[in-house]
């Protein structure tokens, strides 16, 4: 019997494949697996992280003042007028240098991208660097709870693994987290859930309502790479007339191994033929790409154009289209804050011993869509007065 790999050969025609498809990310109860995704899926980025990003793209406005009149000199929306008149009248300890030196806006920017991602995650200050440590399924091994099963500590565990170098640390600790309803509370640090806890879960998944969809969208636009013009199909091999069945075992192997983005390559008395059959309307699988993004935006409730980064419409609506838009991304921005709000507040106490009575996050001023209104109404006024003073005129 001829050996089949003599007959076949296998050879890279386009060789790079996602590795969140080659490794199969995709079990969303595996913390890694959540991880890879926001890093590497750009849905599940764009929803976390870059969203987290441009709620805290600058500092949020704190009552009492503590950055002293860094606040005043920003411009905000008429929203949050009140809240600066406030501000300038109940100034607080102005602590702006201690906050760019111990990098607080990355503490809360990760703060909200793991608390998102896994559901809750706990905030360990010190007294020195690195000043903050954000810890989450990765690091801790364990939860303390008390007698009415409220999270009071956690051990947790880590390394540290140098750049360019043999030297990786390992780190243990025991956390107590900090509650001031808690007689000789010396908790240093916070324990910090997302969202409505459901059954055994610490906090609320934010992630978990579109992951379904951003794997589903990962394979589709697979598939458009693997076919470039063409919609997803199949191959259809014709064996020749010498192939037994373990050289056609051998073969079919083979070209698993291939796959949709590699060649094979076999003598005809193994291999006669490979005819792609592909449905005819090569817009196919672009069609179920566009369609998928519309249910992921839904799910999520966020515009389209904030996944693709531009305005969906044009020419005269596009003023109000992207005023609509951008209402809808404010409302989302301040409903991920207001969950986080609460300990934000605490932090800042723990920290500097100041105690807030409200933190909002500062958003830019919108365009007003009255302008929108308005103008239409104003040129219709126009038009009707002109065609009047003509129909007087004849």
């Amino acid at each position: 019997m001829t050996n089949i790999t003599s007959l076949t050969d296998t050879y890279g025609v386009f060789t790079y494949k996602d590795p969140l498809i080659y490794f199969a990310i995709e079990n969303f109860q595996n913390w890694k697996h959540r991880e890879l995704a926001i890093r590497s899926d750009p849905i599940a980025k764009t929803y976390i992280c870059k969203l987290d990003e441009e709620i805290l793209s600058e500092r949020p406005i704190f009552t009492p003042d503590i950055f002293g009149s860094t606040s005043e000199e920003k411009e905000p929306d008429a929203e949050l007028d009140t809240a600066l008149e406030m501000e300038s009248t109940d100034v607080a300890e102005d602590v702006s240098e201690e906050w760019e030196t111990e990098r607080w806006d990355l503490l809360l920017l990760k703060k909200f991208n793991m608390a998102r991602t896994h559901s809750f995650c706990v905030v360990q200050l010190y007294d020195r660097q690195p000043h903050w440590r954000v810890f989450t399924d990765r690091e801790i091994t364990n939860i303390q709870y008390d007698k009415n099963d409220n999270p009071i500590g956690c051990t947790v565990e880590w390394t540290n693994e140098m750049h360019k170098s043999n030297l990786l640390r390992y780190h243990k600790e025991t956390l107590r987290f900090y509650d001031e309803t808690r007689e000789n509370n010396d908790g240093t640090a916070l324990f910090v859930p997302f969202g409505v806890p459901v059954g055994k879960n610490l906090g609320e998944y934010d992630l978990e309502h579109i992951w379904t969809l951003s794997i589903w969208l990962r394979y589709i636009l697979l598939d458009i790479t693997n076919n470039s013009a063409k919609s997803s199909g199949f191959y259809h091999f014709k064996y020749g007339d010498a192939l037994s069945d373990a050289e056609r075992d051998n073969l079919v192997n083979a070209a698993d191994v291939a796959g949709g983005m590699r060649a094979i390559g076999a003598k005809t008395t193994a291999l006669e033929e490979i005819v792609a059959m592909h449905p005819t309307n090569a817009q196919f699988s672009i069609e179920a790409a566009e369609e998928m993004m519309l249910f992921i935006a839904g799910a999520s409730r966020l515009p389209l154009s904030f996944y693709r980064g531009e305005r969906e419409s044009g020419g005269m609506n596009s003023g109000m289209a992207g005023y609509v838009d951008e209402g809808k991304v404010t409302e989302k921005k301040k409903f991920i804050f207001k969950q986080f709000a609460t300990y934000i507040k605490k932090l800042v106490e723990m920290r500097w011993g100041i105690i807030i009575e409200d933190v909002i996050p500062y958003i830019e001023s919108e365009q007003n869509p009255m302008e929108f209104e308005s103008f239409g109404m104003e040129d219709k006024d126009k038009k009707e007065k002109k065609e009047g003073e003509s129909n007087w005129e004849k």
